[in-house]
């Protein structure tokens, strides 16, 4: 099947920057910061890259993006564009996630771990980077099965960041509504793919590009007791780095 334009759906800590990249000169970039758009007053090419980002209010489908994409902004020509994602084996994007949030934003996040005594609240942060990667968890689990706001306990940046794959590329029954899941390491592969099914031409020609890697990232791994609880928070997300690769043709 030939498709008439792709969807890319961000998924933090997943190599946003190197895909933005690699999707250039057909994905069209916009503001995020200083004055962002909103659909409304956008281009429809510039929707897409709104989507991704995560300072976009959407409300109850905050963490169902796709579900929003299809409703609400290709509802009349979903079927005819190719949507896809990038699935990062979940441990790995689990430890990405602490290191950005814990040490690059280290006095943002700690403020707020001092603050949020519903957790090992007899406790500080900085005892070891073990520890605080118990706490990161306990924090997550918090944020995504424990309440009720797309804002606590930790705020929308750290939400976001942390959510599971899953949600988002799925509808209220648990369907996938994506084309494609890819790899993480499988991108430049899978670039190519899109664009040709697109029609498009392949224009990059630098294959080593990958340069949103965390300069602060340390060699820390989590224990056995850890990994089962990451296994537990992103079950789901487990499941789709197992299957990423297969069409969903929906």
């Amino acid at each position: 099947m030939n498709y008439k334009d792709f969807f890319w759906l961000h998924i933090k800590k997943s190599a946003g920057v190197t895909t933005r990249k690699l999707l250039q000169p057909y994905y069209k970039q916009v503001d995020k910061k200083n004055r962002p758009k909103t659909f409304i007053q956008a281009n429809s090419d510039e929707y897409n890259d709104i989507l991704n980002n995560f300072r976009v209010v959407l409300g109850d489908y905050q963490f169902k993006r796709s579900l929003f994409a299809k409703k609400f902004l290709y509802k009349d020509k979903w079927t005819s564009i190719y949507s896809f994602a990038f699935s990062r084996e979940p441990i790995d994007r689990c430890i990405s996630m602490f290191y950005y949030l814990y040490y690059q934003k280290r006095g943002f996040f700690g403020s707020i771990l001092n603050a949020f005594n519903n957790i090992k609240s007899q406790k500080k942060i900085g005892l070891s980077i073990s520890y605080d990667f118990d706490l990161f968890l306990d924090l997550i689990e918090a944020a995504h099965f424990n309440s009720d706001s797309n804002y606590k306990p930790l705020g929308i940046a750290f939400s976001t960041h942390t959510a599971p794959m899953f949600n988002d590329i799925t509808d209220y029954e648990g369907n996938i509504i994506l084309t494609s899941i890819y790899r993480l390491e499988n991108l430049h592969m899978a670039i190519e793919e899109v664009f040709r099914l697109c029609g498009l031409e392949y224009q990059n020609s630098d294959s080593n590009i990958f340069d949103n890697k965390n300069s602060k990232r340390g060699v820390f791994y989590p224990n056995l007791l850890q990994i089962k609880k990451i296994e537990r928070l992103y079950k789901e997300d487990f499941e789709l780095y197992e299957k990423a690769g297969d069409s969903f043709n929906k």
